[in-house]
């Protein structure tokens, strides 16, 4: 199994304006990066220059509980 690592920007708020951004490793490799916002959800591949999917929050939290 892959050994993951999550950066975070960490800083105590509210999301407003600004996404929160996670990026996302794989044995040392970049998966991704995730960004939340208020809105949405949306997954950054590797080297990508467009987000791949953007999910609604409401989307989110049904495709989480149908994973269960």
């Amino acid at each position: 199994m892959p050994r993951h690592e999550i950066e975070m920007q960490q800083t105590v708020r509210v999301v407003g304006n600004t996404d929160v951004s996670f990026v996302v490793h794989a044995d040392g490799d970049k998966l991704g990066e995730l960004r939340v916002s208020r809105g949405t959800i949306d997954w950054w591949p590797r080297n990508s220059k467009s987000r791949h999917t953007t999910l609604s929050w409401e989307r989110f939290a049904r495709l989480m509980e149908d994973a269960s």
